[in-house]
């Protein structure tokens, strides 16, 4: 893959990583506004935690080891924490009544801080296979676009046509996939990622595929349940 290639793949990155992490955000606002009320205050509330989440991210985020790598099992980490978050937020609401804001906010947070590390661990990529000037902005743009689209997108098609619930299965997937398509793709020219990343999170992305769409419709109706009996 050229320079040119590389960086375009870099703001693809950019922008599906910035799509899914506003996407998120959005569900778990939703999510919390259906079981606790008061939409407002929660989508607020919700969106001022996970912004500075994702701002701890970004500061915290390891300089000393390969950013490849830590990109891949962050988007491994994330899709697992989307697919478990609805589940925990209902079944603590349900479960836990004293303790479910901490177990959501939790979640809540560490989300956002995952979300937080992916733009600087992309930009140290981006630098470190093709420094040029100017590339930087271009990548902070495919950011904040890839934001502005993923809440007009949730707000008039996706929350309407198939649902949060819904909505966030497909986002923990696009996760597991940019996983696996960079372990494909950056470990042509990494021999650690061959022999480690790409099996294991081929078999991952296999399995957690199949598994949910196999068991879909019994997510939903449990979570369904959950907040019928609430």
């Amino acid at each position: 893959m050229n320079g040119s290639l590389r960086f375009r793949f870099i703001l693809l990155l950019v922008f599906v990583t910035a799509f899914c992490s506003y996407a998120y955000e959005l569900v778990l606002a939703n999510v919390l506004s259906v079981l606790w009320g008061n939409v407002v205050q929660q989508y607020t509330v919700t969106t001022g935690i996970y912004i500075a989440s994702m701002g701890a991210g970004a500061y915290f985020t390891p300089v000393r080891l390969n950013a490849k790598k830590v990109f891949i099992w962050i988007e491994v980490v994330l899709a697992a924490l989307a697919i478990v978050s609805p589940l925990l937020f209902v079944y603590s609401d349900v479960q836990l009544k004293t303790i479910s804001p901490v177990v959501c906010y939790a979640l809540i947070v560490s989300i956002g801080f995952l979300s937080g590390m992916e733009l600087p661990l992309l930009l140290r990529i981006l630098e470190s296979d093709s420094p040029s000037d100017g590339k930087a902005e271009k990548a902070l743009f495919a950011d904040y676009f890839g934001m502005f689209i993923a809440g007009l997108l949730f707000a008039l098609f996706l929350n309407r046509q198939f649902g949060s619930l819904q909505v966030n299965i497909f986002l923990a997937l696009a996760n597991l996939a940019l996983a696996w398509i960079c372990g494909l793709l950056w470990g042509f020219q990494d021999k650690q990622l061959r022999k480690f990343e790409i099996p294991l999170v081929s078999a991952i992305f296999l399995v957690v595929t199949w598994a949910v769409l196999q068991n879909l419709a019994i997510y939903q109706e449990q979570i369904a349940r959950w907040i019928i009996v609430n």
